[in-house]
């Protein structure tokens, strides 16, 4: 573990910084006008704990991946399977909002592709990255963010 500290250092990433850019672009037109049918403007966590995992897990991933980079330069590889199954998951994301904004409301929807696909989208881009932190921050929010809408959007509309 010591190693691993030892091979970092605080800066700034610009690919990290692009991954968040890329996964928040479907808020802009939320922001323009939201779509009629809005199950997610009110939606809350589901617990306190789902919520500290969702929150602190967000924050803290793309955090990392911006601000943590490794002390020697590496080669971004774009023909990765890590970058190829990122890019995947934020084409799925984006297929998802569109159906969002289309009138495409149901709970699987927003779990799976609203929900589930942005902390694995970040989990790749962490893998990709070489950011094992922010891979492990990525689990966390996966954790609370995935769980959070499946009680609100799957278990409670039982």
């Amino acid at each position: 573990m010591k190693r691993y500290f030892s091979q970092l250092r605080i800066g700034f990433s610009f690919c990290g910084f692009l991954a968040f850019i890329l996964q928040e672009l479907p808020y802009l037109p939320w922001l323009i006008s939201p779509p009629i049918d809005n199950p997610l403007a009110n939606n809350n966590p589901a617990n306190i704990f789902l919520g500290v995992l969702e929150q602190a897990g967000g924050i803290l991933t793309v955090a990392l991946l911006m601000l943590v980079v490794p002390k020697e330069t590496i080669k971004i590889k774009f023909k990765s399977v890590f970058f190829i199954i990122a890019v995947m998951c934020l084409v799925a994301y984006y297929v998802c909002w569109i159906c969002y904004f289309n009138g495409i409301t149901n709970g699987w929807l927003i779990v799976i592709g609203l929900s589930a696909v942005v902390p694995i989208y970040y989990f790749f881009v962490s893998l990709w990255l070489k950011n094992n932190f922010a891979v492990i921050s990525s689990i966390l929010f996966f954790i609370g963010h995935t769980g959070s809408n499946m009680i609100n959007f799957l278990w409670n509309k039982m």
